[in-house]
């Protein structure tokens, strides 16, 4: 039995960071590290100050786009706003990223 660190493959040199953020993104099961980044820094953008105001992103895996509500009452507004949510979303991405979503009550 072998006892030490072996790398896994052969090193290839440096990679670009968003080639690496990529690489973890696919074994999470979660989209490109450039997709995570449109939902999460321009969510204000996507959304509107008011409703960014009390929602967030808290997880993109899988399509299942996961958002934290800061009261209970945004729940349905949320759910209302899905499907245009989405698409923004999509839209935005460049890519079917997000097929669902699934709101949280959780205070900030």
């Amino acid at each position: 039995m072998k006892v030490g660190w072996e790398p896994l493959s052969e090193p290839s040199g440096p990679k670009r960071i968003g080639e690496a953020l990529d690489q973890v993104a696919f074994r999470l099961r979660a989209p490109r590290a450039q997709v995570l980044a449109t939902v999460f820094e321009a969510w204000e953008e996507l959304v509107g100050a008011v409703v960014a105001a009390h929602t967030s992103p808290l997880r993109l895996v899988d399509g299942e786009l996961v958002v934290a509500v800061d009261d209970p009452a945004w729940t349905a507004e949320m759910k209302f706003f899905s499907a245009e949510l989405i698409s923004r979303i999509n839209t935005a991405a460049k890519e079917e990223v997000v097929t669902s979503l699934t709101v949280r009550v959780r205070s900030r």
